[in-house]
């Protein structure tokens, strides 16, 4: 199964400033990697070690909870996250 996600990026942003997050997991074979807010999936990457949630301009709705999840054919992981 996957390692445990991790995130490389700061969860703190202003009201009109750019955000990125990167989440990232490592298993053989490789993980597909989503980051979902609710049900609503807003990144994915396949078969990719990382995965970026990128806004251009955070507003206040951004805000919430976020979940990583990393999932292959042996099993997922996921972290979440505000």
């Amino acid at each position: 199964a996957p390692r445990p996600p991790t995130l490389n990026g700061s969860l703190w942003v202003v009201a009109g400033d750019p955000l990125q997050v990167t989440c990232g997991a490592s298993s053989h074979p490789a993980p597909i990697l989503t980051v979902a807010r609710g049900r609503r999936v807003v990144a994915v990457a396949v078969y990719e070690p990382q995965v970026t949630l990128s806004l251009e301009a955070a507003e206040p709705q951004d805000a919430g909870h976020y979940l990583c999840r990393a999932e292959n054919q042996h099993g997922h992981s996921s972290l979440p996250f505000n």
